[in-house]
């Protein structure tokens, strides 16, 4: 059917724009958040935009849901706006004519939301727990931040640099350390760090400095000056990290499914898909737009409905881990609660009835 047609298109055209900007917002939210954490010694800045992109990744089931809901709402809103809906209600295409072909598109991205659902979000969590355990236990200058003493996991060492110009070029050095007893100091006016392409191994070339040595509460102290000194990186080998619930895999859930925490996550994990259709019901209800109040009073609803989901997913969730609610309810109270509403609200649109109809008391004779 030509509308049919029609409707796919400009709602996967809005879709994908959607999802395009609110990938973009949410990047940069995240990356002004990864460069505080990097500026008050947390990730180094070579690791950010790999965080930054596992993260993204792990948004996708989040993200595809809320677009498609803004997609279908905005998409019908247009039409209502343009009195297109009102010229195919005369030729007897009513509202809920639209069910079907949004399911049917629910559908198709379903199954790519259930997929990161399972899989890609799992992935990227591991993915960025294991990026920052290895990154908080290098002891390579990378991990440096100027104006901050950062100390090397395992070593004991403290390194600390005025400021860094591009390539890692170290200005006003300091590195601190504590070996058999002995406590030594390096001060130097540069550094740069390199890599021996015989061995691999790692050193920070010191320039132009002067070298302290000798035990804490003696006077027996050694000072070397130096023009070039070149301090090895002690290689270090990376712990595994602690892998959240969030990002074991299915099969390690589904062996540990008496604990609470676990069925939590499975159902949340689940309910992400089911989000999908609940939503593209509630954006067929707002979609209505009275062109004397203009149509952002229904967006402002539809964005209102949307957090109240996501606070009674979050509450549900809370519940579930505390074993407050029985395993096998779940989730599913919320969902049958909100689809429930939707289709009340959906047949009260069919109608052409208040959305929110509040009995009248019979008049008196």
């Amino acid at each position: 059917m030509i509308i049919d047609r029609a409707f796919y298109r400009e709602v996967v055209v809005t879709t994908l724009g959607i999802a395009a900007v609110l990938l973009i917002v949410m990047s940069l939210m995240n990356m002004t958040l990864l460069l505080g954490r990097a500026v008050r010694g947390g990730p180094p800045e070579s690791v950010l935009f790999i965080l930054l992109g596992y993260q993204m990744l792990g948004k996708i089931d989040v993200l595809l849901p809320l677009a498609f809901y803004l997609g279908v709402l905005l998409t019908l809103s247009r039409w209502y706006r343009d009195s297109e809906m009102t010229v195919l209600a005369a030729c007897g295409v009513s509202l809920t004519h639209f069910l079907r072909p949004a399911m049917l598109m629910g559908v198709a991205l379903a199954a790519a939301v259930l997929a990161a659902s399972f899989y890609t979000t799992p992935l990227a969590v591991r993915q960025v727990e294991k990026v920052k355990s290895e990154s908080s236990q290098r002891t390579d200058p990378e991990q440096v931040a100027p104006g901050v003493f950062t100390e090397a996991p395992g070593t004991g060492r403290i390194f600390y640099a005025e400021n860094i110009r591009g390539d890692n070029n170290l200005e006003g050095v300091f590195v601190s350390s504590l070996e058999q007893g002995r406590q030594g100091v390096l001060v130097a006016k540069s550094g740069r760090p390199f890599t021996d392409p015989g061995t691999g191994d790692r050193f920070i070339a010191l320039y132009d400095g002067t070298q302290y040595e000798g035990e804490p509460g003696s006077d027996k102290y050694r000072i070397l000056e130096f023009g070039v000194y070149n301090l090895r990186i002690e290689p270090r080998k990376f712990d595994e990290p602690l892998v959240p619930i969030a990002g074991q895999m299915n099969l390690m859930l589904l062996g540990q499914l008496s604990n609470p925490q676990i069925i939590a996550e499975l159902h949340w994990r689940l309910g992400k898909t089911i989000v999908l259709f609940v939503l593209a019901l509630y954006a067929l209800v707002f979609a209505y737009t009275d062109m004397r109040q203009g149509r952002m009073s229904n967006f402002f609803v539809a964005i209102v409905v949307y957090f109240v989901y996501s606070n009674l997913l979050g509450i549900g969730m809370t519940m579930l881990q505390n074993g407050s609610v029985p395993p096998a309810l779940g989730l599913w109270w919320v969902h049958g609660g909100m689809a429930g509403v939707a289709l009340y609200l959906l047949r009260q649109r069919r109608h052409n009835r208040p959305l929110l109809s509040l009995p009248t008391r019979p008049r008196r004779a």
